[in-house]
């Protein structure tokens, strides 16, 4: 009975033995499967002086850059709940960044930052940080075109208002941005996704939602020079996104500003966001370089 026991336990050992060098092969497999450009996509710490703390970004640099070449480079904008691993981790991204000859820039802004300064929070101060500290400090270690025509910004949901709002208050640091999904008026959001404790509740403090609503902006566009491109999928209506595109869509049609704008169909879902990450790589590629990429 003894032996039996014995015999029993030793396969038990020997079964999960087996099942640990399938897991260690597996994991092999896929480590030597994974796109080479996922390899390419680093990430980077540094410590940001108007948000008083370290940061981190991921950045994709073309591997196969000639001495003395320089990129345009496009900042990729996190929605919210998310951060700067968002875009690689969920979408193709790195696969795809191999057809673009563009340094990509994923920093983080914070989960509900809403990439705006927040007169509250002295530690939420991401207007400045996506605007100017970050590009400065990317222009400074890598070879970037360093000027307003060599940048782009996009960005999805709450990064898609924060690369139009970008866009908007500061053209002469970039020259082209696309939202997916964008949340474009804020106005339309009071209650929602911690807004309200970055800016202040709305009733008391309009002046400054409007300040930093993509909508309430909408008018600078006609002098920026800026390339827009958004789009929204048309089931996108438990947030409320595509009633705010459909808005900014109407009001820049009235202001005679030129943007592309599409309603897609589909949901606010990475399926959406995946399914149309290479238009907007192509936009601000065909925009920044002027150079229309074959079909």
């Amino acid at each position: 009975m003894g032996r039996l026991k014995s015999h029993g336990l030793g396969s038990v050992l020997i079964t999960n033995y087996i099942k640990r060098l399938n897991l260690i092969f597996l994991l092999l497999l896929l480590q030597i499967l994974a796109p080479a450009a996922q390899k390419d996509i680093q990430t980077v710490k540094h410590q940001s002086i108007c948000l008083g703390t370290e940061k981190t970004f991921k950045i994709y640099v073309p591997p196969d850059a000639k001495p003395g070449e320089r990129f345009p480079t496009l900042f990729i904008l996190h929605g919210a709940y998310g951060g700067c691993g968002d875009w690689v981790a969920r979408t193709r991204v790195a696969e795809l960044a191999d057809n673009y000859r563009m340094i990509l820039v994923f920093p983080d802004g914070s989960p509900f930052g809403w990439y705006v300064d927040s007169p509250i929070e002295k530690g939420m101060q991401y207007e400045t940080y996506i605007s100017k500290e970050l590009p400065a400090f990317i222009d400074q270690k890598y070879p970037t075109v360093a000027k307003r025509e060599g940048r782009g910004i996009m960005g999805l949901s709450m990064g898609g208002h924060g690369a139009f709002l970008m866009a908007a208050k500061h053209p002469d640091v970039f020259s082209s941005a696309s939202s997916l999904s964008g949340i474009l008026k804020l106005t339309n959001h009071p209650d929602k996704w911690q807004i309200a404790d970055r800016l202040g509740k709305m009733q008391d403090n309009m002046k400054v939602w409007k300040a930093n609503s993509v909508w309430e902006h909408a008018d600078r566009f006609t002098t920026a020079s800026v390339r827009l491109m958004f789009d929204c999928g048309k089931d996108d209506t438990e947030t409320g996104a595509i009633i705010d595109n459909r808005l900014l869509h109407e009001k820049l049609a009235r202001l005679g500003v030129p943007h592309i704008w599409r309603e897609n169909p589909g949901t606010h879902s990475w399926q959406y966001w995946q399914g149309h990450l290479d238009e907007h790589l192509r936009f601000h590629h065909e925009a920044m370089t002027n150079k229309e990429l074959p079909k």
